[in-house]
């Protein structure tokens, strides 16, 4: 899957650690990061999805698009999630 985000204050660059920490502490068993790189104005978070997660793969698709729009926290923004 594939997390875009956009800082609420600084520079993509700056923000690529606190991104990091921010989707890891949203995924928790649900995912780990595969890679961040900042791209213009925003952040591209890739994820890998927990193959454990006792879940058919459509529904953790649509469990973590929700999932994580809802609990970012404001330092950022989401832009968009798609797998």
């Amino acid at each position: 899957m594939k997390v875009i985000l956009k800082p609420v204050s600084g520079t993509p660059e700056a923000n690529l650690e606190r991104a990091r920490h921010e989707i890891e502490r949203v995924l928790s068993f649900r995912g780990t990061v595969d890679s961040i790189k900042a791209l213009n104005k925003t952040i591209e978070v890739r994820i890998n999805i927990n193959p454990t997660w006792d879940l058919p793969k459509e529904q953790k698709i649509d469990s973590l698009n929700q999932w994580i729009t809802a609990k970012v926290r404001s330092s950022f923004k989401v832009v968009s999630v798609s797998s």
